[in-house]
């Protein structure tokens, strides 16, 4: 291999291909090139070498002197070199050719992590308008800065694929989606011992995956660049979900968090949320809440609660059950409070629903002694899943079960009558036929689910819910929005993730659900970037009932949770996305019109005018105290003598504007390196504190004490593995706040003559 100074812009040959370089970045024996294509057959085309593995020959250039050509061909060039060029540090390196439309409200968050302006970020905008988008273009634009960045997603296990597909199609972002199965493949391709998270750049896991112990075990000799946690809300609790993403945030420079719901209306939990990487209480977090409305974009949801009247039967159901739910408050037990919430919510959905529970009550009361009074089951209600109520329907309730039981009989005989004819099922068919277009109507368990598919079968409904496996679930959607069926049945446990809004615009929901969060998840399934019309939601109350009463209580939570949301962004982000989002676009005009042969030699072409000037356009670089290249910018040069000849003098004016433009980027990069500094600093810090365990709160205490102590050498060499990449990053950060003059290159000019 020839050694020769890699630094941005120059030329050299990999492979028997030209190519141009735009990053290189190295750690301990090995660096890594990031070079974009010089040649016909690789024009446009970006990729990464490993050194010392691959043989580079720098290029010279045949001739530095300017070659006269047509306009039209002058043109062709100097429209490719700026298509590419960056005006500022900050300014966005991945955009400009990622498959996305450019929307100022989309740029901001990536703007303000290159910024500095914060290192935890939460993307809380409305369900549908691009949060995943603008997660990935985070990701996108740090991969472009640091070839060398490591990248952990984590996503519900039904959303990975979804975000692999989504990194490779809009930012040519490769990801591997790590699990048991894809761990076990990786393994089998590495030589024993080393560990595969340790060297997938961009890797995607789920929560419920890597919250266990011995994969957790894994990671802690690990830090990562961008940790992004998608559907974060499911974090905001106190679970095993939530211990472990607080762990991996503790080991991540940047922290993004994507939810449409933040905000359950428990304040407690949303500040859990909030604090989520929140290291030594540091480390703001910046919140971006918008809605379609805030953000310029068409809008016009129509929500419509539909009261349906109950029929007789219905009527004296509902009656007798609060008569129940009343003595069950005020002389049950505690747990009796969740049988009560259980039994109405099963009521609001349908009679049916109501005699399966009560039923399933009376056997487990009768062949079972009801669970102590101190003693509930756990979970109690699992958000994750659609499951009927199980073990929770065997709570004590009454303190006399002979009592209890004279309750339950009556009330499973009026259900069961109810049921044959129920008014919310008539309401649905109605509303149906009445559309005539397509349908995804919610309901919150399987079981009533599939009720509903058996009493809808004259329509032949899809159904959705988490009893479904990845293909199964891929199926029905691919079927529903080809138009193979008019009506789509779901629960909360399929929905998140969806997109319908091509093919549907009307959402029901049988019965109200829990909170605000999974009223805004269900809409937000079609009501999202690219619906072009009005969105319908219909919600389905029992007139004269308790869910009128729930219904009225969701509406004063909904409204504390926009109350919760105070303005975090600084005005400021908003100009410099619109200016940035202008740049972006004027670089695609300029790239679909360029010349698709790059040029070797400087170019320059003659305009005839009243005045005699020259305009060239040189490429300035910026390197760091390594002579590492981190920046690079094309800068215009005004001669006005009206020379078409490189001329010595031009070169003193090239030092000006050099220095100009490495004062300009040294100011812009301050606020960025002294987060970065601090952040790493603290990570450090987070290692030692915590012995770089990662396990440890996931572990019941006294199962593994001693197997800890015989393992604390090993632990102590993670713990300086992991320390040891962290200095070698705070080295790297103290030697890009010394910035000094790189490569310097005529590019093209233009010369004006009478």
């Amino acid at each position: 291999m020839s050694h020769v100074p890699l630094r941005a812009g120059c030329r050299v040959r990999i492979r028997g291909e030209q190519w141009r370089v735009a990053a290189h970045s190295s750690f301990d024996n090995v660096s890594i090139v990031g070079v974009a294509g010089c040649d016909a057959a690789n024009q446009g085309t970006r990729a990464r070498f490993i050194l010392p593995f691959e043989r580079i020959d720098r290029v010279a250039l045949r001739s530095s002197a300017p070659r006269v050509v047509t306009l039209a061909r002058w043109q062709r060039t100097a429209r490719a070199l700026l298509a590419d060029a960056l005006p500022a540090w900050t300014s966005l390196r991945a955009a400009a050719r990622a498959d996305l439309t450019i929307l100022p409200f989309q740029l901001e968050p990536a703007i303000a992590v290159t910024r500095g302006d914060a290192c935890r970020v939460l993307i809380a905008d409305e369900v549908g308008l691009g949060k995943t988008i603008q997660a990935g273009l985070i990701v996108a634009e740090t991969i472009a800065r640091a070839p060398d960045a490591r990248v952990l997603v984590i996503s519900p296990a039904g959303l990975r694929e979804q975000w692999r597909g989504e990194l490779r199609s809009r930012f040519d972002v490769g990801a591997e989606v790590l699990d048991a199965e894809g761990l076990a493949r990786a393994a089998a391709q590495l030589v024993p011992g080393v560990n595969p998270w340790s060297i997938q750049p961009v890797a995607i896991t789920s929560i419920d995956y890597v919250k266990r112990p011995e994969v957790m075990r894994s990671l802690e000799a690990l830090t990562w660049d961008v940790v992004v946690f998608d559907e974060a809300h499911a974090l905001a609790g106190r679970s095993d979900r939530a211990t472990a993403a607080a762990s991996l945030a503790r080991r991540a420079r940047l922290v993004v968090m994507l939810t449409a719901t933040p905000h359950s209306g428990d304040d407690e939990a949303f500040a859990r949320l909030c604090g989520l990487g929140d290291l030594t209480d540091a480390f703001p977090l910046l919140t971006f809440h918008r809605t379609r409305f805030a953000v310029g974009l068409p809008h016009g949801r129509r929500l419509v609660q539909l009261r349906v009247r109950p029929a007789c039967e219905e009527d004296g159901m509902h009656r007798a059950l609060d008569r129940y739910v009343e003595r069950l408050t005020n002389e049950g037990a505690p747990g009796a409070l969740l049988v009560a919430s259980i039994l109405t919510r099963r009521a609001c959905s349908s009679a049916w629903s109501l005699a399966r529970s009560v039923e399933r009550r009376m056997t487990l009361l009768s062949a079972t002694p009801p669970l102590p009074r101190d003693q509930l089951p756990l979970p109690f209600i699992d958000a994750g899943t659609d499951e009927e109520p199980a073990h929770e329907l065997g709570i004590a309730g009454l303190r006399d079960s002979v009592e209890e039981m004279r309750w339950l009989r009556p009330l499973l005989e009026l259900a069961s009558a109810a049921s044959a004819a129920e008014s919310k099922l008539r309401a649905l068919r109605r509303l149906i036929r009445r559309a005539r277009e397509p349908v995804i109507v919610f309901t919150e368990y399987r079981d009533t689910l599939h009720h509903l598919a058996t009493e809808l079968a004259d329509v032949a409904p899809l159904q959705l819910h988490g009893g479904l496996g990845t293909r199964e679930r891929l199926d029905a959607l691919r079927r529903f929005t080809s138009g193979e069926a008019m009506v789509l049945l779901a629960t909360d446990a399929a929905s998140e993730g969806l997109n319908l809004h091509h093919r549907c615009r009307l959402v029901v929901n049988l019965e109200l659900p829990w909170t605000p969060l999974r009223l805004e998840q269900r809409i937000g399934r079609v009501d999202r970037l690219g619906q072009p019309r009005r969105v319908h939601a219909v919600q389905l109350v029992a007139a004269g009932t308790r869910e009128e009463s729930m219904a009225a209580r969701l509406d004063e939570r909904s409204g504390r949770i926009e109350a919760a949301f105070a303005p975090s962004v600084d005005p400021r982000l908003h100009r410099a996305a619109d200016e940035e989002a202008a740049r972006l676009r004027i670089s695609r005009s300029l790239a679909r019109t360029a010349r698709s042969t790059p040029a070797h030699r400087p170019m320059i072409a003659v305009i005839g005018s009243d005045r005699t000037e020259t305009i060239w356009a040189l490429r300035l670089s910026c390197c760091d105290a390594a002579g590492q290249s981190l920046f690079e910018t094309i800068a215009a040069i005004r001669d006005e003598r009206g020379r078409v000849l490189f001329d010595p003098v031009l070169n003193d004016a090239g030092v000006v504007h050099h220095d100009r433009v490495l004062a300009a980027t040294s100011d812009a990069m301050a606020p960025w390196l002294t987060l970065a500094t601090r952040r790493e600093e603290a990570i450090v810090d987070a290692l030692h504190e915590s012995h770089a365990r990662l396990s440890a709160a996931l572990l019941q205490p006294g199962l593994f004490d001693r197997r800890a102590e015989r393992a604390a050498a090993a632990q102590a060499a993670r713990v300086d593995e992991a320390v040891a990449k962290s200095r070698l990053r705070l080295e790297a950060l103290a030697r890009w706040r010394r910035l000094s003059r790189d490569e310097r290159m005529l590019v093209f000019g233009i010369a004006f003559r009478p």
